[in-house]
């Protein structure tokens, strides 16, 4: 969404300004472990692990507390708590203060920014294990074993309008007409992957073996991948793990009149049926040069071939067998077909996308 964007590029101009978190000592950026009671106030402060290192940051009614959530920021401004991550900066008035029968030098923060906090017992698994959730601003879920072992991190799906691509048209540019429907067609798609399935995978392999376990990630992003006068292509990207930290990706295209929104067919941008489709484009690829030089490779893909394996470039038209939909082929098969080795001859003209620009 825009407002993930700006919260992202305002988070990096903070970053900017401020040299970067850790290197500069107006401000801390961490999690924090403790929370103590300035005598003489009263005011919270805030005991802030980042690194190897700690800092004592005072919250006073004049800082300013922000989140993702208002209701989280003004809730956990009237009661800190631990278990959140923040970062404070423009860090000023350095003080000896009382907490207890200990002294502390701690700061005042003009500005506090939780970037992420804890959520207890988000999932209970089959055996009955129950999961609690880091969620951060900008980084995704973390889901984790009470004792904070990650299980999995999660990227939540990002829809088409928060990626953009050097030199190639992106989901401003679409009409403010059809915004609305593709934006509404990736809401109602929602994620390409069972969350409890891939929670499950991961526990089971934890109790394989936890010592040489390696957390799991999922993620589903959304962005532009070529666009003609009439059409606008999105290539939607699956990351799941096959194990430990080796994952596999896949790809699912989708085509939209960039005028109405209205989704097409993939079958609808070729002149041939469907059900020459594969043959015409495997043809094609092999005249190029461009598909692995075994008749059984070939015949496993036209057997294999599904319209969502097919994806659409600026420069290509590729095919992506995952692996282990072809018998003869260990790993992922890819095969492109350039618009220049006679894709014109099978697909209509308006389907085409326009070359990048340099």
């Amino acid at each position: 969404m825009k407002q993930r964007i700006s919260a992202l590029l305002a988070v990096l101009s903070i970053c900017l300004l401020l040299t970067a978190c850790g290197h500069d000592m107006n401000n801390v950026c961490g999690e924090v472990v403790d929370i103590l009671e300035d005598t003489a106030s009263g005011c919270p402060i805030l005991i802030i692990q980042e690194g190897k290192r700690q800092k004592a940051v005072l919250l006073t009614e004049s800082t300013y507390v922000f989140a993702d959530s208002d209701d989280l920021a003004s809730s956990w401004k009237a009661a800190p708590t631990t278990d959140v991550s923040v970062d404070a900066y423009r860090l000023y008035g350095k003080t000896s203060v009382t907490a207890g029968e200990k002294k502390i030098s701690a700061y005042q923060a003009d500005t506090i920014r939780i970037t992420g906090y804890l959520v207890q017992n988000v999932v209970t698994l089959s055996d009955g294990t129950s999961l609690d959730a880091w969620k951060t601003s900008l980084f995704g879920t973390t889901y984790r074993l009470r004792d904070g072992t990650e299980l999995l991190r999660e990227d939540a799906p990002s829809g088409p309008e928060n990626h953009f691509v050097a030199d190639l048209e992106s989901f401003d540019d679409l009409s403010e007409a059809a915004k609305p429907a593709v934006r509404q067609y990736y809401e109602e798609q929602g994620a390409l992957y069972d969350l409890p399935s891939e929670l499950e995978k991961a526990w089971a392999e934890y109790l394989e073996n936890p010592e040489t376990f390696s957390t799991h990630y999922v993620s589903q992003d959304t962005s532009p991948a070529a666009s003609s006068e009439r059409l606008m292509y999105f290539n939607t990207n699956v990351t799941l793990p096959v194990s430990g930290d080796i994952c596999q990706d896949y790809s699912l295209c989708a085509a939209f009149d960039r005028s109405t929104g209205e989704n097409i067919p993939l079958a609808d941008l070729f002149t041939c049926p469907e059900a020459k489709i594969a043959q015409n484009l495997l043809n094609l690829a092999e005249k190029a040069g461009s598909i692995p030089n075994e008749p059984e490779a070939k015949h496993e893909m036209l057997t294999a071939f599904r319209m969502e394996y097919l994806s659409f470039w600026s420069d290509y038209v590729m095919l992506s067998f995952p692996a282990g939909t072809l018998p003869s082929q260990e790993y992922t098969c890819l095969v492109s077909v350039d618009y220049t080795a006679g894709l014109s001859d099978i697909l209509q003209p308006w389907a085409i996308p326009q070359p990048r620009t340099e």
